[in-house]
């Protein structure tokens, strides 16, 4: 009796070829799936830094204010000119100078906070930033 070949004849050939591809496709779905979460990171990242700038730009900017403020001398009160500029001063301090401490938002989770340091001459001698977590 004489045997009939299968229809179908898969060689081990065959089945590496296969087994090949599907590996092929699974890597290329995880490294798409990577490159993704790696692109949002960067963003985030990217957000994140220009958005410190800026809040670094706008402290900048109110720590011209004070410092022009501090400069004029008109005859009324350092502390006095500051709060009618609306700058929170601080009392609980062991610096013997005033400390002017202010708030610029960076995005919605963070606050750069600047405390400014306002010798008796009027002159800014310290300078202290601090990146605070709003906790929201």
């Amino acid at each position: 009796m004489k045997r009939g070949r299968p229809a179908i004849s898969i060689g081990i050939v065959s089945l590496i070829t296969v087994f090949t591809i599907l590996l092929l496709a699974v890597f290329s779905v995880l490294s798409l799936s990577g490159s993704r979460s790696d692109s949002v990171l960067s963003d985030r990242a990217a957000r994140a830094v220009s958005d410190y700038y800026l809040a670094e730009a706008q402290a900048e900017q109110k720590l011209l204010e004070l410092s022009s403020i501090a400069s004029n001398d008109t005859g009324t009160p350092l502390r006095e000119r500051l709060e009618v500029a609306g700058f929170e001063i601080s009392v609980d301090t062991p610096y013997p100078g005033t400390v002017v401490v202010y708030d610029t938002p960076i995005g919605d989770r963070r606050v750069l906070r600047i405390e400014v340091g306002i010798g008796e001459q009027g002159k800014v001698e310290r300078l202290y930033r601090q990146t605070i977590s709003t906790g929201e």
